[in-house]
């Protein structure tokens, strides 16, 4: 595999944002339709997006398997309805697979060229939504009679776990993309925040993190030092290192992903003026305060 992430930009230019199903609609598009302003200036022309998923399939916001899957979703007390709207929904199509950039990383085939399909990752952004804590049940195996049962986000974490070590800048996670972060144990000894809504459990589940309540957002600045990430209170097995000077930058819930993208462009693309014309372009109020920066 390529070596792993050694410069740092000044401003981040290549964004990144993994999919599962039955992620939140506004945890993508608040923080992208803003990065969507962005790219029509002159001085942050140059920004892309990658959208990956496990496969090409269109990724919907329902917990609605892709036609040819072998799996179903427990949706038993974690969604609103058991019986799931099909006829009101919306997806998103990824522009890679999950295996396909890796076989890049593999490869050596990503580059800054313009207009090249593989692009380094600058910025990861990771959404949230109920999927976060959905199951898929698969068929029985042999000699069984239960279902098989597998985290809707376990593609999702491998991915991540991957390439933690090639991400170049920052990850952003909203909502309860916190809560797939923290399942990395990438985010063991950092701060944190997460959904207000769904703290507690996120907390609970994630001792290692410096979880703080009632923040719009935090920014957990890089340290010198980041612990392995496959230990055994992890339940992905990997040795692999997120680099020591990254930021992670997480949110609270759905809408404060716009907060902490703004945030992050006043920070990285030209001030707080600059992301306040963002936010007047979108006609958005915001207030530009309620966030922290930890460590």
């Amino acid at each position: 595999m390529a070596s792993t992430a050694s410069i740092r930009p000044g401003r981040p230019v290549h964004f990144h944002m993994p999919l599962f199903p039955c992620f939140q609609l506004l945890d993508t598009a608040g923080p992208l339709d803003i990065l969507n302003v962005c790219s029509q200036f002159s001085e942050t022309a140059d920004i892309t997006l990658t959208l990956l998923a496990a496969t090409l399939d269109p990724v919907p916001v329902k917990p609605i398997p892709p036609v040819n899957a072998n799996y179903r979703f427990d949706v038993a007390g974690k969604y609103l309805s058991e019986k799931v709207n099909i006829t009101f929904n919306q997806s998103l199509v990824p522009d890679l697979t999950f295996s396909e950039y890796l076989l890049a990383l593999n490869s050596s085939s990503i580059a800054e060229k313009d207009g090249g399909k593989y692009k380094p990752i600058d910025v990861l952004i990771i959404p949230g939504g109920i999927g976060t804590r959905l199951d898929r049940l698969y068929p029985p195996q042999p000699g069984s009679k239960e279902p098989s049962r597998v985290s809707n986000i376990q593609e999702t974490k491998e991915f991540i776990l991957n390439v933690a070590p090639y991400i170049r800048h920052s990850i952003i996670t909203v909502c309860t993309g916190s809560h797939v972060l923290a399942q990395t144990g990438l985010l063991d000894g950092r701060s944190a925040t997460t959904n207000s809504g769904r703290f507690d459990l996120v907390a609970s589940q994630r001792p290692q993190v410096k979880w703080l309540r009632n923040r719009r957002w935090v920014r957990s600045l890089p340290r010198g030092k980041v612990p392995d990430v496959g230990d055994s209170n992890s339940d992905v097995d990997n040795e692999m290192k997120v680099q020591p000077d990254l930021e992670i930058w997480t949110s609270a819930g759905i809408t404060a992903g716009m907060d902490i993208t703004l945030e992050f462009i006043a920070e990285y693309f030209g001030g707080m003026d600059f992301a306040r014309s963002t936010a007047r372009i979108l006609e958005y109020e915001w207030t530009g305060d309620g966030g922290e920066t930890a460590c």
